[in-house]
């Protein structure tokens, strides 16, 4: 049997790029000066913010972290804790710490993207010049619902076109309820307040989640909290990227120094 070398793998074998497993860039703009770091929800991936990108500012560079466990990475397990799932990830940031950049997160994304600032923090890496947290309560009384969540094989699919097969909806529940007891098991400790602003999305029809739920979120920065509150369900934010814009440009974002 004879066999050929396609073109591309002749030569020197390139190395993979540090970020590249954790990080996923969406719209390639060098000449940006900021980045957008995007964590998605429980059982979501870095792809869902592609419905972004129709409306995107060509100002801002959209990145977003891939999960393990899912697309290109369905073998690899998620670590132990949420805790060093973001520890990874902000060890992977510093090699993207060349221009500022914000964090946004979604549902459990907006924990992942609070912790992992706050280990930036404790590592004396750079820091996000802001976080907007969407769809969550704050990260304690989040761990507290993804405890109690029963309804853990309910999936979100965030895509029109035919339903997945019962294979494909499988893998996806399976995948969803690993991240919600990911979750459920991140302590419940003091805050610890970042020195970063906050904005805090939430939608008029996303149940449970009212002013009062929100407002513990006032515990976890010192820099204060806007809260913005938007017509549509959980999963609005991923049609509405003009929001997410509208909060970044309220801020001129600027590299915090490392602690």
């Amino acid at each position: 049997m004879t066999t050929s070398t396609p073109p591309e793998a002749t030569g020197t074998t390139q190395t993979p790029s540090p970020h590249s497993a954790w990080l996923r860039c969406l719209d390639t703009r060098p000449e940006a000066p900021t980045r957008l770091i995007c964590f998605p929800h429980a059982g979501g991936s870095a792809s869902v913010f592609r419905a972004w990108l129709s409306a995107w500012d060509a100002s801002i560079e959209l990145w977003a972290v891939q999960y393990p466990g899912r697309e290109d990475r369905t073998t690899e397990s998620m670590p132990g804790t949420l805790s060093d799932l973001a520890r990874h990830i902000a060890l992977t940031l510093q090699w993207k710490s060349d221009k500022p950049f914000a964090f946004f997160g979604h549902s459990m994304g907006a924990v992942v993207a609070y912790e992992t600032a706050s280990q930036l923090s404790r590592l004396g890496l750079t820091t996000p010049s802001r976080l907007i947290a969407s769809g969550s309560p704050p990260p304690g009384s989040a761990a507290e619902q993804a405890g109690q969540d029963d309804n853990a094989e309910s999936v979100q699919w965030l895509h029109d076109g035919p339903p997945p097969d019962a294979e494909l909806q499988q893998a996806a529940a399976r995948v969803l309820a690993a991240d919600l007891d990911l979750l459920a098991r991140y302590p419940q400790r003091t805050p610890t307040p970042l020195d970063i602003p906050l904005t805090v999305l939430r939608n008029r029809d996303d149940p449970g989640l009212d002013a009062g739920a929100l407002a513990p979120w006032d515990q976890y920065t010192t820099c204060g909290v806007d809260t913005v509150t938007l017509p549509g369900d959980h999963f609005a934010c991923y049609e509405q990227p003009h929001v997410i814009l509208a909060e970044l440009r309220k801020s001129s974002p600027a590299p915090q120094s490392p602690r």
